[in-house]
Formats: structure tokens, C-alpha cells, sequence
């Protein structure tokens, strides 16, 4: 399973050698690509999961099926919430997030 932790995205940001915050924040959404799929996938095990508990035979596939597709939803939810802290914190360090919100 993929997981983020903020030394990886940290790691990856300084990676860039830029303090541009376009390159960072392109960098940023080339991290948590595989996040925004694994959020947009948790909904088959979660559909699947429903349309089996329809059956109590089913239900012992089912249920299972329907707890790992909300497990993967709130961890993809969580890398991204991550990825978006750990930018701000960068830009931050750098001394670029006021300028960005003043621009916005």
C-alpha cells in the first residue's frame, strides 16, 4: 500500500532544488497521484461490499469487502491532507506562503 509520511513529501520537495512554488506544488500533485486513484477506487470494494450484504451469505464477503473500501478511503484522504500540510509547512519555511496568499 502506498503511504505518505512527511519526511517523504519534505524529501521530495527539497528534491526539486527550486523555491519556485509552482515546481513545488507540480511536485506535490506527482506524490499523491497514486492517492487520488486509491480514492477513486475505494468505492468498488464499497458498492461490491453493499450489493453482497443483500444476501446474509454474502454478507460474509461483503462486510469485509465494504470495511477495506472505507479503510482505503480515509487513508487516501489522509495522504492528501498530509501532502497539503507538509507543502504549506515548506513554503512556509521558505518564506513564500504569504506571498502566495496575498496572490490568491
Amino acid at each position: 500500500m502506498f503511504t505518505l509520511n512527511k519526511q517523504i513529501v519534505l524529501g521530495a520537495l527539497k528534491s526539486t532544488g527550486s523555491k519556485d512554488p509552482d515546481v513545488l506544488y507540480a511536485k506535490k500533485s506527482e506524490l499523491i497521484q497514486m492517492s487520488k486513484g486509491m480514492r477513486g477506487y475505494s468505492w468498488i470494494p464499497m458498492i461490491c461490499g453493499v450489493l453482497l450484504c443483500i444476501t446474509i451469505i454474502g454478507a460474509f464477503i461483503g462486510i469485509p469487502a465494504l470495511i477495506v473500501g472505507i479503510w482505503l478511503r480515509m487513508k487516501a484522504n489522509k495522504n492528501l491532507k498530509l501532502a497539503d500540510e507538509a507543502l504549506a509547512e515548506y513554503l512556509q519555511s521558505l518564506g513564500i506562503q504569504e506571498t502566495m496568499t496575498q496572490a490568491s
